[in-house]
């Protein structure tokens, strides 16, 4: 079965309930299922009277709402393999991916078309589907969104499309080095959202919330394949600005996040509570303290009224920050703080943390909502098995992993063995019970000139914990000693200045006085090895525009550091 199969599929049985929803006029506009089936046939005939070719590359930059799901879903209906382009993307990278994938055709949005006009003109394009189009002159190789209508679909001649025909190329932007282009299959992707479906129970009256990139493997799967493959319905978030608004307003029942999200959420919330009233502090720690007691089902009959009465006044008023209505939470893409999972959990918000790659389709494991474990990323779903090998590295072989890499077949063999297990580079250990805990990536192991060997994300999780510190990167290769590049969290770091009469300069040795106390305090109970000896102030934050971040707000720890300390 295919992509497209298996959505005709859903979309006959929920043919009047809703699929999708955008923002437009501040109000959520829906597109049913019945209406997202008309649209994919429309636009697959379309690409089809266009000469639009099975086994032909057409690249989607879009950035996530309904367009980006009919393009995906009309490319799959004919055999189209879909390469997804970030939108944060430099034009040299866009270039890089179009070129190396040969892709013939391009969707994109016309503000995208402008900032990227002489680049996209220059790849030798056959042609361009715009959506929002103004005037492009006479150019026949540019043509204009299609407004869709019922009752206009043509009949869809057979095109012979198979379950192992690769659906889609999609390009890592990797931490370090060029792009691969990981080959996926309809199969791969089918059996993934299988395994992740029955791991976790979808159900059609859910409702996700959709802001992380589609062009990347995470939100594809889990916030696109997986909700449209359960007859669930996927809200869209305007932009990355505007997401506790869409989401107060959209009140999803499951969100798909990365750590970041959470991190900074967790911060705002105990910035607000430090700010506000004696009162208020007693009330939410109160509340916390109860709310932990009725996770460990630990109080009595007067305790429990107690926590009912907090939950309301307190933990109901929280939850309503994520729109009040979530009952489940998936975190992926890095590793997130135990404390934090623990908060979110406590005050109702269960965060079910996984594991996966793009070249998994990505899922690998999740943690279960009735069996899970803080601090891992679950057990394996189905459609793939998992060992650690010798030296400590996780494999992976299953229907889920990718074909190969494009046009790479030599890195394809170093990823691959011979018995068809994926060599992750990911480092970690498997418990009694099936539980995978991830240690780091072997790469970005940070080997002291003494010989000790220091992975650096856990680090860097206890340092963003502190109010005062918005994002940390550790480093200290070849070094006696740890080092860190530290972004400061500037609204709380003015509010000191002001309360302490001290003039706000990241070289002000009280304000670098005041940090050196904030790291020294976060990091008191780590090993002498791992405390950080030197770290230096950034006045700008690791983003995705300038480079620091990968679409899945991965540190891109080489650019980062060869930027900020060069050699």
């Amino acid at each position: 079965m295919t992509v497209a199969e298996r959505f005709v599929e859903i979309a006959k049985k929920n043919a009047s309930q809703p699929a999708l929803a955008y923002l437009a006029g501040g109000q959520y506009q829906i597109i049913s299922y019945g209406e997202l089936e008309s649209c994919r046939k429309q636009l697959a005939a379309i690409f089809s009277e266009r000469q639009w070719s099975a086994g032909e590359r057409v690249a989607i930059m879009l950035p996530n709402g309904p367009e980006w799901i009919i393009s995906d879903l009309a490319a799959a209906s004919i055999g189209l393999v879909v390469v997804p382009i970030h939108s944060t993307y430099n034009a040299e990278f866009v270039a890089k991916v179009v070129r190396h994938s040969e892709a013939k055709y391009l969707i994109i949005r016309q503000d995208f078309l402008e900032k990227y006009q002489s680049t996209i003109d220059n790849l030798g394009l056959s042609s361009l589907l715009v959506v929002g189009a103004g005037d492009n002159g006479d150019r026949k190789d540019i043509w204009s969104w299609p407004k869709f209508s019922a009752g206009q679909e043509r009949v869809e001649g057979k095109v012979g499309v198979q379950a192992d025909d690769i659906h889609t190329v999609i390009y890592t932007s990797g931490t370090t080095g060029d792009p691969k282009g990981v080959m996926l299959s309809h199969k791969n992707i089918i059996s993934n959202v299988d395994a992740a479906k029955r791991a976790i129970e979808i159900k059609p009256s859910d409702k996700f919330f959709s802001f992380l990139p589609l062009s990347h493997a995470f939100e594809r799967t889990a916030g696109y394949y997986v909700p449209i493959m359960s007859g669930a319905s996927i809200y869209f978030a305007q932009n990355s600005k505007t997401i506790i608004d869409d989401i107060k307003q959209a009140q999803p029942t499951v969100l798909s996040s990365v750590p970041r999200i959470f991190e900074k959420i967790y911060g705002k919330i105990f910035d607000q509570i430090e700010s506000g009233s004696h009162f208020k502090k007693q009330l939410f720690f109160r509340a916390l303290q109860m709310a932990a007691r009725h996770r460990k089902k630990r109080f009595n009959l007067g305790q429990y009224i107690w926590y009912i009465i907090l939950d309301k006044l307190v933990l109901k008023k929280i939850r309503a920050i994520l729109g009040g209505h979530l009952r489940l939470v998936i975190s992926g893409g890095a590793s997130l703080d135990e404390k934090i999972i623990r908060f979110f959990d406590d005050i109702g918000l269960p965060i079910l943390e996984g594991y996966g790659l793009t070249e998994t389709s990505p899922i690998v494991s999740v943690n279960r909502i009735a069996n899970y474990r803080f601090g891992t990323v679950g057990l394996a779903t189905d459609c793939n098995e998992v060992k650690i090998s010798d030296d400590k590295e996780i494999l992976i072989r299953g229907s889920n992993v990718m074909r190969g890499y494009y046009k790479n077949d030599n890195l394809t063999k170093e990823m691959i063995d011979s018995e068809g297990w994926l060599h992750t580079g990911d480092l970690g250990f498997i418990d009694k019970e099936g539980f995978i805990s991830i240690i780091g990536r072997a790469k970005d192991v940070i080997v002291l000139s003494t010989g000790k060997n220091i992975f650096p994300e856990s680090i860097e999780s206890v340092l963003n914990e502190s109010r005062y510190i918005s994002q940390s990167m550790v480093y200290g290769d070849n070094d006696k000693n740890l080092s860190a590049l530290i972004v400061p969290n500037f609204e709380q770091l003015k509010s000191w200045c002001q309360r302490h009469d001290v003039a706000y300069d990241l070289e002000n040795k009280r304000i670098i006085n005041f940090y050196r106390e904030k790291v020294d305090e976060k990091i008191k109970h780590l090993s002498a090895v791992e405390k950080i000896v030197n770290f230096k102030l950034l006045a700008e934050e690791f983003s995705q525009e300038n480079g620091m971040l990968t679409p899945t707000l991965k540190l891109r720890r080489t650019g980062i550091l060869n930027y900020h300390q060069p050699k």
